[in-house]
């Protein structure tokens, strides 16, 4: 081969490296292309289940069941009975299931009862003009009265008393006058029943003050929004924060507890965008029912440490780093937020033998399996957990660091890992749970207020809305009306005395007796 040749096919071979070596970065930048799409499709599909899909994190059991996000299920053709590939017959048997007996009377036996006796017109026999005796009087049927709400002025007088006798001889004249009960705030005509209503309406029906106006109206006393606002302010900062006080005390004196975060937003805030309302909840076998809401001025772990000061039991919580550091605590984790990453990193199409929804299913077995454990003591149910559910748990985690994946499954097993140890901590006591559920549960009466809502003015109305809600959702977990129990507060508080504040706490006999 001449020199020339040589030479030339060198430039081919330096030619041919230099598109080898393209042709390997454009498959590198190919591939991270398509890494990309295959997320940012995965987020769109993600976000689309979020806003029409459904809401409850169920599997589908039905492998003939349509999915309205699939892309091809509007073009694949109907599937019928005669397009069957084999001659068996299917044969459903239908149970209908038997109606229960007794359940309007049993209804009806808690309502107040009126009878109406209804009469013939005369009395007189129509063969012999006699006067006919009664056979029988037979109830014919019962039917429910709705009784509109009203208002009524109720007005007090005092009665003033003088001694006759002092008063002829001459000598200083003793007065004595009745006592009046005092009202909740003064220059105002608004009784206790009142202002415990337009609560209720608020915190418990989820109706917000301006949309009440109308109400009032139609109830022939109007009142104005802002008139409500005030009432709700005034009362909870003369009554009702030392009592939530009282019964934050009662709350850290148990051993295990529940918190969870959600926003809140405080129109006069010129900080802030937001702010946060924290709930802190007694765990499912504690010996009081307690909610109480807290507004944050952030999602800063100083909000729960403050609140939580010297607390040294169980605390259970989501993955929220908020609760890292929170001296003395045992952290317990949710793993209802776990299966909820597993479930939310589904494939559209996903099948049993997905890996996602393994997860979903193993967090299944979980909850199963320890629901079984329910009717047992706590020292019971802690041995079967260590005996029983141990295993299982510390089989998932092995499985989930057996998995290397990437977008929303990467992310589901990196956050269920992150949680290994906390989730492990169920194990150490029979009260525990496996999920935080019952502070979503709890947080979810704020959530609903606040699409209603929308928001409070002033940092006082923000605090009202914490401080109320608290007195609600304690008041219905521990059996009362929460109508009824603000009512009783509004009474008797204004004219405490002596009467210590533990006397008004939702599980005192008489406050059960009397609000229920």
């Amino acid at each position: 081969m001449s020199k020339k040749s040589e030479k030339q096919f060198e430039v081919i071979i330096e030619k041919l490296d230099k598109l080898l070596e393209e042709n390997k970065q454009l498959k590198t930048t190919i591939a991270q292309k398509d890494d990309e799409l295959s997320l940012q499709k995965e987020q769109i599909e993600f976000l689309t289940q979020k806003l029409y899909g459904p809401k409850k994190e169920t599997l589908k059991n039905n492998p003939n069941q349509g999915n309205l996000f699939d892309d091809n299920f509007f073009s694949k053709p109907e599937q019928t009975g005669g397009q069957s590939n084999n001659d068996e017959i299917i044969v459903t048997k239908v149970v209908r299931r038997k109606k229960r007996k007794g359940l309007k009377d049993q209804k009806l036996s808690f309502l107040p009862t009126v009878d109406h006796i209804h009469e013939i017109e005369s009395c007189s026999c129509p063969t012999c003009e006699e006067t006919m005796k009664e056979v029988s009087t037979q109830l014919i049927r019962q039917e429910v009265k709705f009784i509109p709400a009203k208002v009524e002025n109720h007005r007090h007088f005092q009665k003033t008393y003088a001694c006759a006798n002092c008063e002829k001889s001459g000598t200083r004249t003793p007065f004595a006058k009745s006592e009046i009960p005092k009202l909740p705030l003064n220059n105002t005509a608004a009784s206790a029943s009142l202002i415990a209503e337009t609560m209720y309406q608020k915190f418990e029906q989820k109706v917000p003050a301006y949309r009440q106006e109308a109400y009032w109206d139609l109830l022939g006393y109007p009142i104005p929004r802002h008139t409500i606002t005030n009432w709700h302010i005034k009362t909870s900062q003369y009554y009702f924060e030392e009592l939530v006080a009282e019964m934050r005390q009662e709350l850290l004196n148990q051993k295990v507890l529940h918190a969870d975060e959600t926003t809140f937003k405080v129109l006069n805030d010129k900080e802030r965008q937001k702010s946060y309302m924290w709930l802190f909840s007694t765990g499912k076998y504690s010996e009081r029912a307690i909610h109480i809401f807290k507004l944050g001025p952030s999602l800063s772990g100083s909000v729960p440490r403050d609140f939580l000061e010297n607390y040294t039991g169980y605390l259970h919580s989501d993955g929220f780093s908020g609760y890292n550091h929170l001296p003395g605590m045992t952290m317990i984790a949710c793993l209802a937020h776990i299966r909820r990453k597993f479930y939310d990193a589904r494939p559209k199409n996903y099948s049993s033998k997905s890996v996602a929804h393994k997860g979903v299913t193993l967090c299944n077995e979980l909850f199963a399996l320890d629901k079984t454990l329910n009717s047992l003591t706590v020292e019971d149910r802690y041995e079967q957990r260590v005996k029983i559910v141990k295993p299982k748990l510390e089989a998932f985690f092995e499985w989930c660091d057996s998995i290397h994946a990437h977008g929303k499954l990467g992310t589901a097993i990196t956050y269920a890992l992150n949680q290994k140890d906390r989730m492990m901590n169920v194990l150490s006591d029979g009260r525990l749970v496996l999920s935080n559920n019952l502070a979503e549960r709890g947080i979810k009466s704020l959530v609903m207020g606040r699409k209603n809502w929308l928001f409070s003015k002033s940092f006082d109305g923000a605090h009202a809305v914490a401080t109320i809600l608290s007195l609600v959702e304690t008041a219905k977990s521990n059996g009362l009306h929460p109508r009824k129990y603000l009512d009783y507060l509004l009474t008797y508080l204004p004219n405490r005395q002596n009467t210590p504040l533990a006397a008004y706490l939702p599980w005192n006999p008489k406050v059960q007796l009397e609000c229920r």
